[in-house]
């Protein structure tokens, strides 16, 4: 069942009479419904060696996403009757997911053994940390890492957009290009998850500090395909040698853009970021340098979108990186570099609360 997309009839053969649904309830009264009820179905519970029953109209749902959990509990108890109580079945409840059922006095039991049964006043039992083996499969790249990441990127910038098209617009001006079917996927991903909303066309960010923690979760150093130490030529203004030519892409790395948001001491020369290392060797007409210390900058060659997205130019027409590229690298970093980052994430989230 585990490699295959879960049915309704897998979570309903879950409530077969005598299965231990939650332990220690046993279903021990399971009512087949027809066409008209809304419902996907009722069943009564019981202490296994106790007579008394308890009631539960039940949503099935074959997907687990925040938005789904949400979205059944809420129809779980507009369907309740007499002295049901609403549950919910789903592949798998989250321990998140589990709190938020408990908020709303409702019931939620999955295929992986966590569970929360409540019956007010008689039965509240819960049961966490069964790992989740039904994972939901994504209709694209996790939108929290890599180019799709770019889109929650944006809306951590503005947080409302009118339309889908206008966000898309301001992801490619900032420097990436995606397509609107990715960016459109991503987007339902995060409403999904609760972390956007959608109003006909237009798009608001709903949890900020949620959204910032998934990418921190997410983000990977990526692979260096290759690095160079080098000296400059004596006045050489690197961006009048490096912007002229539109086939590069390239900026100051979030490590050494860290003194433009918080207060850091580090070494070393400055490490930039191009798309193309033999093609900004030769624009830079540089001395190779054997010894990074001894180096003005080192040259790393990366494919990682967000090294060149949302860049801040200053007035030497220098590319340095986001604030929020700045914070995901630091937050991966050593203890120095992670304490940084904890002011700079304040700043980010104070940043998104003024707009």
């Amino acid at each position: 069942m585990q490699n295959r997309k879960i049915t309704k009839n897998d979570l309903l053969s879950h409530l077969e009479l005598g299965s231990e649904l939650l332990t220690p309830l046993v279903v021990k009264k399971k009512i087949t419904l027809d066409a008209k009820d809304r419902a996907s179905a009722r069943v009564e519970l019981a202490w296994a060696d106790e007579l008394e029953m308890f009631p539960f109209v039940v949503e099935v749902k074959t997907q687990s996403t925040p938005l789904v959990v949400k979205n059944a509990l809420i129809q779980a108890k507009t369907m309740v009757t007499g002295s049901e109580q609403p549950m919910i079945l789903v592949p798998y409840l989250s321990p998140e997911r589990l709190i938020e059922l408990e908020k709303e006095k409702v019931s939620g039991v999955d295929l992986c053994g966590n569970g929360i049964v409540l019956v007010p006043g008689r039965v509240a039992v819960m049961r966490t940390g069964c790992p989740n083996r039904y994972p939901e499969s994504r209709p694209l790249n996790n939108p929290y890492r890599g180019r799709s990441a770019m889109v929650a990127r944006m809306l951590l910038a503005s947080q409302f957009w009118v339309s889908l098209k206008d966000l898309l617009a301001a992801i490619q001006q900032a420097g990436t290009d995606l397509s609107l079917s990715q960016a459109s996927k991503a987007v339902q991903a995060m409403e999904d998850d609760l972390i956007v909303i959608k109003n006909g066309g237009t798009i608001r960010l709903r949890e900020p500090m949620l959204l910032l923690d998934k990418l921190g979760a997410e983000w990977r150093k990526p692979l260096i395909r290759g690095r160079q130490a080098v000296r400059l030529p004596s006045g050489m203004n690197i961006a009048s040698a490096l912007a002229p030519n539109p086939q590069l892409k390239w900026a100051v790395t979030g490590e050494s853009s860290v003194k433009r948001y918080a207060m850091f001491s580090q070494g070393g020369p400055m490490r930039i970021a191009v798309s193309s290392l033999p093609l900004a060797l030769t624009l830079l007409n540089c001395i190779p340098e054997s010894v990074p210390n001894f180096a003005d900058v080192e040259l790393v060659e990366l494919e990682e979108p967000g090294y060149y997205f949302d860049n801040k130019v200053d007035e030497k027409n220098v590319r340095w990186a986001s604030k929020l590229q700045t914070w995901l690298e630091l937050q991966a970093g050593d203890a120095r570099q992670q304490d940084a980052a904890r002011d700079i994430k304040t700043q980010i989230l104070k940043d998104v609360r003024l707009l």
